[in-house]
């Protein structure tokens, strides 16, 4: 088997690294992505006017990431909608919902 050359190895110990350090950026804090590696399960906190959940519903977006809305029942009795990301990037939105 041949050797590799110094120059070559070094470029491959370099992809390598960018490539653990791309994968572990992309992992940090992304919802279940832990999980189904085996690292335990993920909690979310809920949020503090929680009182009581309504429904849970997921749908994809069209990069195929998987959008989690939970919509409650807050402490001061209105309804409100918030969703939750598999992204490091928290811009999860949220609706309160009012009866006019």
């Amino acid at each position: 088997m041949k050797r590799l050359s110094t120059p070559s190895k070094d470029f491959f110990l370099g992809f390598l690294s960018c490539l653990t350090i791309l994968l572990f950026l992309n992992t940090i804090n992304c919802g279940r992505t832990l999980s189904r590696f085996g690292f335990g399960d993920q909690s979310l906190a809920l949020p503090k006017d929680f009182k009581s959940m309504v429904s849970v519903s997921f749908h994809k977006e069209t990069n195929g990431d998987t959008v989690k809305d939970m919509t409650y029942e807050t402490i001061d009795g209105t309804y409100k909608s918030i969703e939750y990301t598999d992204k490091p990037w928290h811009l999860e939105g949220s609706i309160i919902w009012e009866k006019k």
